[in-house]
Protein backbone atom coordinates (compact mmCIF):
# COMPACT_ATOMS: atom_id res chain seq x y z
CA UNK A 1 0.00 0.00 0.00
CA UNK A 2 2.74 2.67 0.89
CA UNK A 3 4.45 1.98 -2.72
CA UNK A 4 1.51 2.55 -4.20
CA UNK A 5 1.01 5.53 -2.37
CA UNK A 6 4.45 6.95 -2.97
CA UNK A 7 4.51 6.07 -6.78
CA UNK A 8 0.95 7.73 -7.02
CA UNK A 9 1.72 11.19 -4.85
CA UNK A 10 4.26 13.01 -3.96
CA UNK A 11 6.02 13.28 -0.69
CA UNK A 12 4.70 16.48 0.08
CA UNK A 13 1.39 18.35 -1.08
CA UNK A 14 1.01 22.11 -0.38
CA UNK A 15 -2.51 22.25 2.06
CA UNK A 16 -5.16 25.40 0.92
CA UNK A 17 -5.69 25.94 4.40
CA UNK A 18 -3.11 25.15 7.95
CA UNK A 19 -4.50 22.48 9.82
CA UNK A 20 -7.73 23.27 12.14
CA UNK A 21 -5.27 22.34 15.32
CA UNK A 22 -3.19 25.19 15.32
CA UNK A 23 -5.80 27.67 16.07
CA UNK A 24 -5.49 27.86 19.55
CA UNK A 25 -3.90 28.35 22.61
CA UNK A 26 -0.60 27.02 23.00
CA UNK A 27 -0.29 24.19 25.70
CA UNK A 28 2.24 25.59 28.37
CA UNK A 29 2.14 22.05 30.22
CA UNK A 30 3.92 20.36 26.86
CA UNK A 31 7.00 18.38 28.19
CA UNK A 32 9.78 20.24 27.24
CA UNK A 33 12.54 19.27 24.98
CA UNK A 34 14.98 16.36 25.74
CA UNK A 35 18.33 18.01 27.32
CA UNK A 36 20.22 18.81 23.85
CA UNK A 37 23.49 18.07 25.59
CA UNK A 38 25.70 14.73 26.30
CA UNK A 39 26.74 15.86 30.00
CA UNK A 40 24.65 15.48 32.70
CA UNK A 41 25.08 18.20 35.56
CA UNK A 42 21.84 18.29 38.17
CA UNK A 43 22.48 21.93 38.66
CA UNK A 44 21.69 22.90 34.77
CA UNK A 45 19.43 20.29 33.46
CA UNK A 46 17.22 20.13 36.26
CA UNK A 47 17.21 23.27 37.50
CA UNK A 48 18.44 25.80 35.12
CA UNK A 49 17.33 24.17 32.08
CA UNK A 50 13.64 24.24 32.53
CA UNK A 51 13.97 27.72 34.58
CA UNK A 52 15.92 29.34 31.08
CA UNK A 53 12.81 27.52 28.86
CA UNK A 54 9.60 29.29 31.53
CA UNK A 55 7.54 31.55 29.55
CA UNK A 56 7.31 34.05 32.77
CA UNK A 57 11.21 34.43 32.75
CA UNK A 58 11.46 34.89 29.02
CA UNK A 59 8.68 37.49 29.15
CA UNK A 60 9.58 39.44 32.13
CA UNK A 61 13.37 39.40 31.12
CA UNK A 62 12.38 41.24 27.57
CA UNK A 63 10.22 43.32 29.18
CA UNK A 64 12.09 44.34 31.59
CA UNK A 65 15.44 45.20 29.30
CA UNK A 66 12.80 47.16 27.17
CA UNK A 67 11.86 49.23 29.73
CA UNK A 68 15.27 49.61 31.21
CA UNK A 69 16.54 51.01 27.87
CA UNK A 70 14.16 53.64 27.57
CA UNK A 71 14.90 54.87 31.38
CA UNK A 72 18.42 55.07 30.59
CA UNK A 73 18.07 56.22 26.91
CA UNK A 74 16.43 59.62 29.13
CA UNK A 75 19.58 59.60 31.69
CA UNK A 76 22.14 59.88 28.50
CA UNK A 77 19.77 62.10 26.53
CA UNK A 78 19.97 64.61 30.01
CA UNK A 79 23.96 63.90 29.92
CA UNK A 80 24.19 64.62 26.13
CA UNK A 81 21.47 68.04 26.52
CA UNK A 82 23.98 69.16 29.50
CA UNK A 83 27.22 68.70 27.62
CA UNK A 84 25.62 71.09 24.43
CA UNK A 85 24.33 73.59 27.03
CA UNK A 86 27.85 73.68 28.45
CA UNK A 87 30.05 73.52 25.55
CA UNK A 88 28.12 75.58 23.02
CA UNK A 89 27.18 79.25 22.45
CA UNK A 90 23.47 79.82 24.07
CA UNK A 91 22.71 81.35 20.74
CA UNK A 92 23.12 78.25 18.92
CA UNK A 93 19.70 76.17 18.53
CA UNK A 94 19.68 72.24 19.27
CA UNK A 95 19.25 70.54 16.33
CA UNK A 96 16.18 69.34 14.86
CA UNK A 97 16.87 66.13 15.36
CA UNK A 98 18.78 65.03 19.06
CA UNK A 99 20.30 61.76 17.78
CA UNK A 100 22.71 64.44 16.33
CA UNK A 101 23.98 65.25 19.58
CA UNK A 102 27.90 64.78 20.13
CA UNK A 103 27.71 61.36 22.70
CA UNK A 104 28.96 61.54 26.00
CA UNK A 105 30.81 58.51 27.02
CA UNK A 106 31.16 57.69 30.62
CA UNK A 107 34.60 57.02 32.01
CA UNK A 108 34.86 53.42 31.10
CA UNK A 109 35.18 53.26 28.04
CA UNK A 110 38.66 55.30 28.29
CA UNK A 111 40.09 52.24 29.74
CA UNK A 112 42.17 49.96 27.61
CA UNK A 113 40.30 46.65 29.30
CA UNK A 114 37.09 47.98 27.91
CA UNK A 115 38.25 48.39 24.10
CA UNK A 116 39.82 44.88 24.36
CA UNK A 117 36.72 43.44 26.03
CA UNK A 118 34.26 45.25 22.80
CA UNK A 119 37.12 43.87 20.43
CA UNK A 120 36.31 40.08 22.00
CA UNK A 121 32.92 40.60 22.20
CA UNK A 122 32.18 41.27 18.12
CA UNK A 123 34.90 38.00 18.03
CA UNK A 124 33.60 36.20 19.87
CA UNK A 125 29.85 36.42 18.34
CA UNK A 126 31.34 36.65 14.76
CA UNK A 127 33.04 33.12 15.17
CA UNK A 128 29.60 31.85 17.26
CA UNK A 129 27.55 32.71 14.37
CA UNK A 130 29.31 31.19 11.93
CA UNK A 131 30.04 27.58 13.75
CA UNK A 132 25.65 28.25 14.08
CA UNK A 133 25.17 28.48 10.66
CA UNK A 134 26.89 25.93 9.55
CA UNK A 135 26.34 23.66 12.47
CA UNK A 136 22.45 24.16 11.75
CA UNK A 137 22.39 24.12 8.11
CA UNK A 138 24.92 20.63 8.75
CA UNK A 139 21.84 19.27 10.73
CA UNK A 140 18.82 20.09 8.45
CA UNK A 141 21.11 18.29 5.50
CA UNK A 142 22.03 15.18 7.29
CA UNK A 143 18.46 14.64 8.75
CA UNK A 144 16.88 15.40 4.98
CA UNK A 145 19.60 13.21 3.26
CA UNK A 146 20.57 10.63 6.12
CA UNK A 147 17.62 10.16 8.68
CA UNK A 148 14.66 10.57 6.20
CA UNK A 149 16.40 8.12 3.06
CA UNK A 150 16.53 5.62 6.02
CA UNK A 151 13.15 5.59 6.21
CA UNK A 152 12.05 5.36 2.89
CA UNK A 153 15.17 2.82 1.85
CA UNK A 154 12.80 0.29 0.89
CA UNK A 155 10.34 2.35 -1.18
CA UNK A 156 10.64 1.59 -4.99
CA UNK A 157 10.27 4.67 -5.89
CA UNK A 158 12.84 6.66 -3.57
CA UNK A 159 15.13 7.41 -6.13
CA UNK A 160 12.75 9.45 -7.84
CA UNK A 161 12.26 11.30 -4.30
CA UNK A 162 13.54 15.14 -5.09
CA UNK A 163 15.54 16.97 -2.55
CA UNK A 164 12.31 19.14 -1.86
CA UNK A 165 10.75 16.86 -0.88
CA UNK A 166 13.27 14.81 0.65
CA UNK A 167 13.86 18.38 2.65
CA UNK A 168 10.47 19.10 3.98
CA UNK A 169 10.04 15.47 5.26
CA UNK A 170 13.46 15.92 6.89
CA UNK A 171 12.19 19.43 8.40
CA UNK A 172 8.97 18.74 9.42
CA UNK A 173 7.91 17.28 12.94
CA UNK A 174 7.74 13.48 11.56
CA UNK A 175 7.23 11.70 14.66
CA UNK A 176 7.22 8.55 13.25
CA UNK A 177 11.16 9.47 12.52
CA UNK A 178 13.76 7.02 14.02
CA UNK A 179 13.48 9.13 16.95
CA UNK A 180 12.86 12.93 16.70
CA UNK A 181 14.58 15.90 14.08
CA UNK A 182 15.46 17.74 17.91
CA UNK A 183 17.65 15.07 19.87
CA UNK A 184 21.09 14.31 19.06
CA UNK A 185 22.02 11.43 17.21
CA UNK A 186 25.33 10.21 18.76
CA UNK A 187 26.03 7.37 16.38
CA UNK A 188 25.52 9.85 13.28
CA UNK A 189 27.52 12.43 15.09
CA UNK A 190 24.51 14.60 14.44
CA UNK A 191 23.14 17.47 16.95
CA UNK A 192 19.29 17.62 16.72
CA UNK A 193 17.59 21.30 16.46
CA UNK A 194 17.38 21.57 20.24
CA UNK A 195 20.69 21.76 20.64
CA UNK A 196 21.80 24.90 18.11
CA UNK A 197 18.37 26.45 18.78
CA UNK A 198 18.57 26.31 22.67
CA UNK A 199 22.30 27.84 22.51
CA UNK A 200 20.68 30.28 20.12
CA UNK A 201 17.79 31.30 22.25
CA UNK A 202 20.78 32.11 25.46
CA UNK A 203 22.83 33.95 22.52
CA UNK A 204 19.53 36.46 22.73
CA UNK A 205 20.33 37.24 26.61
CA UNK A 206 24.17 37.89 25.42
CA UNK A 207 23.41 39.97 23.17
CA UNK A 208 22.15 42.67 25.06
CA UNK A 209 25.68 43.66 25.76
CA UNK A 210 25.36 45.43 22.30
CA UNK A 211 22.86 47.61 24.15
CA UNK A 212 25.15 48.35 27.47
CA UNK A 213 28.08 48.96 25.10
CA UNK A 214 26.55 51.74 23.03
CA UNK A 215 24.63 53.56 26.25
CA UNK A 216 28.48 52.85 28.01
CA UNK A 217 29.62 54.85 25.09
CA UNK A 218 27.67 57.90 25.19
CA UNK A 219 24.55 57.29 22.86
CA UNK A 220 21.05 56.16 23.62
CA UNK A 221 19.81 52.99 22.26
CA UNK A 222 17.20 53.75 19.14
CA UNK A 223 14.04 51.62 19.44
CA UNK A 224 14.73 49.54 16.29
CA UNK A 225 17.96 47.87 18.81
CA UNK A 226 15.66 47.64 21.59
CA UNK A 227 12.46 46.25 19.76
CA UNK A 228 14.84 43.92 18.22
CA UNK A 229 16.52 42.29 21.14
CA UNK A 230 13.36 41.95 23.27
CA UNK A 231 11.69 40.19 20.56
CA UNK A 232 14.48 38.00 19.69
CA UNK A 233 14.26 36.24 23.17
CA UNK A 234 10.17 35.64 22.70
CA UNK A 235 10.85 34.32 18.87
CA UNK A 236 13.24 32.01 19.89
CA UNK A 237 11.99 31.16 23.33
CA UNK A 238 8.71 30.44 21.66
CA UNK A 239 10.13 27.75 19.10
CA UNK A 240 12.29 26.35 21.07
CA UNK A 241 10.41 25.73 24.05
CA UNK A 242 7.55 24.28 21.80
CA UNK A 243 9.73 22.85 19.29
CA UNK A 244 8.71 24.03 15.85
CA UNK A 245 10.40 23.18 13.52
CA UNK A 246 10.29 26.98 11.68
CA UNK A 247 12.71 28.03 13.97
CA UNK A 248 15.54 26.56 11.86
CA UNK A 249 14.49 29.91 9.61
CA UNK A 250 15.54 32.05 12.29
CA UNK A 251 18.25 30.22 13.33
CA UNK A 252 20.08 29.92 10.04
CA UNK A 253 19.43 33.27 8.63
CA UNK A 254 19.99 35.42 11.83
CA UNK A 255 23.59 34.00 12.31
CA UNK A 256 24.71 34.53 9.04
CA UNK A 257 23.81 37.97 8.86
CA UNK A 258 25.14 38.39 12.18
CA UNK A 259 28.12 36.68 10.67
CA UNK A 260 28.58 39.35 8.73
CA UNK A 261 27.52 41.81 11.17
CA UNK A 262 29.77 41.06 13.89
CA UNK A 263 32.71 40.92 11.08
CA UNK A 264 31.87 44.22 10.12
CA UNK A 265 31.61 45.64 14.31
CA UNK A 266 35.36 43.94 14.89
CA UNK A 267 36.72 45.46 11.65
CA UNK A 268 35.42 48.74 12.60
CA UNK A 269 37.13 48.38 16.59
CA UNK A 270 40.26 47.96 14.38
CA UNK A 271 39.68 51.21 12.68
CA UNK A 272 39.45 49.45 9.53
CA UNK A 273 37.45 51.22 6.52
CA UNK A 274 34.75 49.03 5.05
CA UNK A 275 33.40 50.46 1.92
CA UNK A 276 29.41 51.80 2.17
CA UNK A 277 28.14 49.76 -0.37
CA UNK A 278 29.11 46.62 2.60
CA UNK A 279 27.02 48.43 5.01
CA UNK A 280 23.91 49.39 2.72
CA UNK A 281 23.85 45.70 1.37
CA UNK A 282 23.98 44.34 5.00
CA UNK A 283 20.88 46.18 5.77
CA UNK A 284 19.67 45.04 2.77
CA UNK A 285 20.24 41.41 3.75
CA UNK A 286 18.37 41.90 7.17
CA UNK A 287 15.17 43.31 5.76
CA UNK A 288 15.69 40.53 3.20
CA UNK A 289 15.97 37.93 5.82
CA UNK A 290 12.85 39.25 7.62
CA UNK A 291 10.54 39.19 4.92
CA UNK A 292 11.81 35.84 2.76
CA UNK A 293 11.98 34.28 6.04
CA UNK A 294 8.88 35.40 7.71
CA UNK A 295 7.02 33.90 4.47
CA UNK A 296 8.85 30.80 4.70
CA UNK A 297 7.84 30.14 8.16
CA UNK A 298 3.92 30.88 7.37
CA UNK A 299 4.86 28.30 4.41
CA UNK A 300 5.26 25.48 7.14
CA UNK A 301 1.84 25.55 8.03
CA UNK A 302 0.56 24.89 4.64
CA UNK A 303 2.92 22.26 4.03
CA UNK A 304 1.78 18.50 4.48
CA UNK A 305 4.33 15.49 4.64
CA UNK A 306 3.48 11.73 3.67
CA UNK A 307 3.57 9.58 6.53
CA UNK A 308 4.88 6.31 5.22
CA UNK A 309 4.09 4.36 8.43
CA UNK A 310 0.32 5.25 8.34
CA UNK A 311 0.02 5.81 4.53
CA UNK A 312 -1.59 9.56 4.91
CA UNK A 313 -0.41 12.97 4.35
CA UNK A 314 0.02 14.88 7.99
CA UNK A 315 0.30 18.63 8.51
CA UNK A 316 3.99 20.13 9.01
CA UNK A 317 2.37 22.11 11.69
CA UNK A 318 -0.23 20.15 13.50
CA UNK A 319 -0.73 21.91 17.03
CA UNK A 320 -1.46 25.12 18.42
CA UNK A 321 2.14 25.19 20.20
CA UNK A 322 3.92 24.61 16.99
CA UNK A 323 1.89 27.08 15.22
CA UNK A 324 2.26 29.58 18.07
CA UNK A 325 5.62 30.46 17.96
CA UNK A 326 5.22 31.19 13.77
CA UNK A 327 2.45 33.37 15.33
CA UNK A 328 4.57 35.29 17.05
CA UNK A 329 7.60 35.42 14.67
CA UNK A 330 5.41 36.79 12.09
CA UNK A 331 3.95 39.33 14.76
CA UNK A 332 7.48 40.23 15.70
CA UNK A 333 9.12 40.71 12.34
CA UNK A 334 6.46 42.79 10.90
CA UNK A 335 7.27 46.25 12.51
CA UNK A 336 10.66 44.62 12.73
CA UNK A 337 10.64 44.76 8.71
CA UNK A 338 9.66 48.15 8.85
CA UNK A 339 11.93 49.97 11.28
CA UNK A 340 14.81 48.40 9.05
CA UNK A 341 13.12 49.62 6.51
CA UNK A 342 12.73 53.36 7.87
CA UNK A 343 16.27 52.57 9.15
CA UNK A 344 17.32 52.09 5.72
CA UNK A 345 15.79 55.42 4.29
CA UNK A 346 17.32 57.41 6.26
CA UNK A 347 20.79 56.36 6.34
CA UNK A 348 21.32 55.69 3.15
CA UNK A 349 18.50 57.02 0.72
CA UNK A 350 17.90 60.44 2.48
CA UNK A 351 21.94 61.11 2.43
CA UNK A 352 21.56 60.39 -1.57
CA UNK A 353 19.50 63.01 -2.13
CA UNK A 354 20.99 65.67 -0.02
CA UNK A 355 24.21 64.72 -2.28
CA UNK A 356 22.23 64.88 -5.17
CA UNK A 357 20.97 68.81 -4.18
CA UNK A 358 24.39 69.90 -3.34
CA UNK A 359 25.19 68.85 -6.61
Amino acid sequence: MSDFIAQNFNLIKLNLLPDFNTFGLPDFNKPLPQWPFNFNNHLLKDIIYPISLNGYIALSISITYFISVKIINQIILNRQLKYFKENNDEKLKLPSNLNKLKPVPYKITNYKIFKIFVIIHNIFLCIYSIWTFIGMTSTIHKISHILVPKLFKNLKSYDNFTGFELFWQGICNNNYLEKNLWINYNDLNLKGLTFYSYLFYLSKYYEILDTIIILLKGKPSSLLQSYHHSGAILCMWSGTRFMSSPIWIFVVFNSFIHSLMYGYFTLSCFKIKVPKWFKQSLTTLQILQFIIGGSLAVIHLFIQYYDHINNKFNSCISTSSEAAAVYINVFYLTPLTLLFAAFYIDSYQKKKNIIKKNK
